[in-house]
């Protein structure tokens, strides 16, 4: 397939065939019909090939309480006490913000300053060397294009998510420790364990998907959240989602460097809004709802 690949993807009397095959790699991905290291290879092909999937798919997330944190101290801050938070109808990226939406963003914005690096890897794979004011700004143009396009409400907004927000979609309401329930499995995230040692397509690992749908919430790149790296109990009111600031602000969901440990669901981990990195990424939140 490869091979023939080769030929394909460089020819455009041969655009259908490309579709077609495209179409036929991303069934099986989504079906988990492939071990592990071969899906993660199809999703390389499909960044060769054109991704047919819906990349800027959201999920909604229902109203209603979850438990946030763990009765454990944490690995990297604390995450007690573990404690409910509630909130309205909210979407979230089914995946994390890609490659390719990313470039979207900067042919659109010429002016904005940006870590070369952030180009590399196929348009399927994670948006990586992007600060959290580059997500940010990100953000603020993507509304404007979804409210364009009808994708989103006029009063709507694209942003990041709130700590809590991101670690609602990722566990839902029963207090499981990873997206999926029962015990860790290398099957279902790029971590350390997985072997795969980089980044990967997105939505490579179907059977670890949270109880909403959203995926890739357990390794391949840390996520950005626009909350300040406050103690618990999670209080949105008291200042951790002001966008003011230079103050550190949590990362969560694991990368594919790090162990199962820090890919779980109530862990946190302090970033600084400049930094940039290829195990640093972002997904998006809309809110107060959309149209999508």
């Amino acid at each position: 397939l490869e091979i023939g690949l080769a030929v394909i993807d460089s020819r455009e009397q041969y655009r259908t065939v490309r579709e077609r095959v495209a179409g036929w790699l991303a069934a099986l991905i989504e079906a988990n019909a492939l071990p592990t290291h071969e899906r993660v290879r199809t999703g390389d092909l499909l960044g060769r090939l054109g991704d047919p999937r819906d990349l800027e798919e959201l999920i909604a997330i229902p109203a209603g309480p979850f438990w946030m944190g763990s009765k454990e101290e944490g690995t990297i801050l604390d995450e007690r006490p573990q404690h409910q938070v509630t909130f309205p109808v909210y979407r979230i990226g089914k995946y994390p913000v890609t490659v390719g939406q990313w470039k979207k963003f900067l042919a659109a914005n010429p002016g904005h300053q940006y870590d070369p690096d952030s180009l590399k890897g196929f348009d399927n794979q994670p948006a990586h060397d992007v600060s959290w004011h580059d997500a940010c700004t990100y953000c603020d143009w993507l509304t404007a294009v979804w409210r364009k396009a009808n994708k989103i409400s006029a009063n709507a907004r694209a942003r990041l998510p709130s700590e809590a927000e991101w670690e609602k979609s990722a566990r839902g309401d029963d207090r499981r420790e990873w997206p999926w329930e029962g015990d860790f499995d290398p099957a279902n995230a790029n971590t350390s364990e997985t072997g795969i040692g980089r980044t990967t397509a997105v939505g490579m690992f179907p059977t670890g998907a949270s109880p909403y749908g959203c995926l890739d919430m357990a390794g391949n790149v840390w996520e950005r959240t626009r909350s300040k790296s406050k103690k618990y109990p999670y209080k949105s009111d008291d200042g951790r989602e002001d966008l003011k600031g230079n103050a550190g602000r949590v990362l969560r969901g694991g990368s594919f460097y790090i162990n199962r440990r820090y890919a779980r669901c109530a862990c946190r981990l302090d970033g600084l809004p400049d930094n940039r990195s290829v195990y640093l990424g972002f997904r998006v939140v809309v809110s107060p709802g959309s149209r999508s």
